[in-house]
């Protein structure tokens, strides 16, 4: 699975962030033709653009805009083929906020955004909370511990 970043990136994040993405796919069993859209937006495009998907009236630090419901579906794709998976939309003045707010580095919160975003790309969701952070945990933990 590739990352077509849009937008600008450090070279040392996206160094960070491919470990991330490398990681995620240990759980994920997902073609290296497919690709989705990583996108940094300013903090007015991620309000418009959750109003727009999720009917929310505020910024986020990732959106996640996935063209598939979930893994199964993903898998059902042919591997051979060229695939988007979907876009995900990163705030980052709001991510430098939470680095801040949760004594990370601004690295470690891209990572962060990254492995949740790329889990609702894959159909995890908030409608189990639980789940969705035991795997990202569990992801996050061997990103950290081997970066």
């Amino acid at each position: 699975m590739k990352i077509i970043y849009q937008g600008y990136f450090y070279s040392k994040e996206k160094t960070a962030l491919e470990i991330a993405k490398e990681e995620y796919l240990k759980h994920f069993n997902i073609s290296s033709n497919f690709k989705f859209f990583l996108h940094s937006v300013s903090e007015e495009e991620s309000t418009k653009l959750n109003i727009h998907y999720f009917k929310k009236n505020l910024p986020a630090d990732v959106l996640t805009v996935p063209l598939y419901r979930n893994i199964k579906d993903i898998n059902n794709l042919n591997e051979n083929n060229d695939e988007v998976l979907g876009d995900l939309f990163i705030n980052r003045q709001l991510i430098k906020n939470n680095a801040l707010k949760y004594e990370k580095t601004m690295i470690e919160e891209l990572q962060l955004i990254l492995i949740h975003g790329l889990l609702h790309l894959v159909g995890f969701s908030h409608e189990n909370e639980d789940k969705l952070k035991k795997i990202e945990n569990k992801i996050l933990n061997k990103v950290w511990k081997n970066g």
